[in-house]
């Protein structure tokens, strides 16, 4: 790894990155340099760490893709050193894949890790369309056209917004308010779609992008491309 306080502008390659996460589990490399909105790398890494195990006290970092993690905390601080999976700063991010793996987990610790984050660099954060903490499940959505209809809807697709859904496909499909039926989440991923310069979106689903197809038609599906980072988590369960 070098001198412990390399300067935090100089490109890591990801296998020395990786090595040392996997080593200390929950502390990354240690830097004296700013991030390019005046803090610490290292500071930033423990906070979302406790973000982590606010969410899940017993996340175990041995068994996490710590490649997912540094992106993550990178895709907030638009920090290119440590972004290992290539996000788009612009995109939000889509964690699809297996049943128990930790999607829903890792997306509600970074809502965790915003909320504490605004607390102390509020200007900074206001100022970023892209970092805020708005999370409802695709079903909620859904059961609100049911219960008020379509005017209820704003809310989810309103410009500089940033939303999270969660369980995307597990949604009641068609909703129906009084008898009038929509694919709910085909249109709010429409509307999000149209105002992605300005907003974006987060998602957590057990659906892959040829399933987003069939479900939600394949011009939403080929817009995803446009609006997301894809993670996939594969594996088995690893719930207890």
């Amino acid at each position: 790894m070098g001198k412990p306080y390399q300067r935090i502008d100089q490109v890591m390659d990801e296998e020395n990155v990786v090595q040392n996460l996997e080593k200390t589990h929950s502390t990354a490399p240690k830097f004296i340099e700013p991030t390019p909105r005046k803090a610490e790398w290292q500071e930033e890494w423990n906070y979302f760490c406790q973000s982590i195990r606010s969410v899940e006290p017993r996340f175990d970092y041995s068994k996490a893709d710590l490649k997912i993690l540094c992106s993550m905390l990178s895709w907030v601080w638009r920090f290119k050193p440590y972004n290992l999976l290539g996000f788009d700063f612009e995109k939000g991010l889509f964690f699809y894949g297996s049943m128990g793996r930790g999607k829903t987990l890792l997306l509600r610790a970074l809502k965790e890790y915003l909320l504490k984050l605004k607390s102390r660099w509020r200007e900074a954060i206001d100022d970023d369309y892209r970092l805020g903490t708005a999370w409802y499940s695709a079903s909620q959505i859904a059961n609100d056209y049911a219960a008020e209809g379509q005017p209820e809807l704003e809310q989810y697709y309103n410009r500089k917004t940033c939303l999270f859904i969660d369980e995307l496909g597990r949604e009641p499909n068609p909703a129906s308010n009084f008898g009038t039926k929509m694919n709910v989440l085909q249109f709010i991923l429409q509307m999000r779609y149209d105002n992605r310069r300005t907003s974006v979106t987060h998602v957590t689903t057990n659906l892959t992008l040829d399933m987003m197809a069939e479900i939600y038609g394949d011009y939403v599906a080929d817009r995803c491309l446009e609006m997301f980072n894809f993670v996939e988590f594969a594996g088995p369960s690893l719930r207890q």
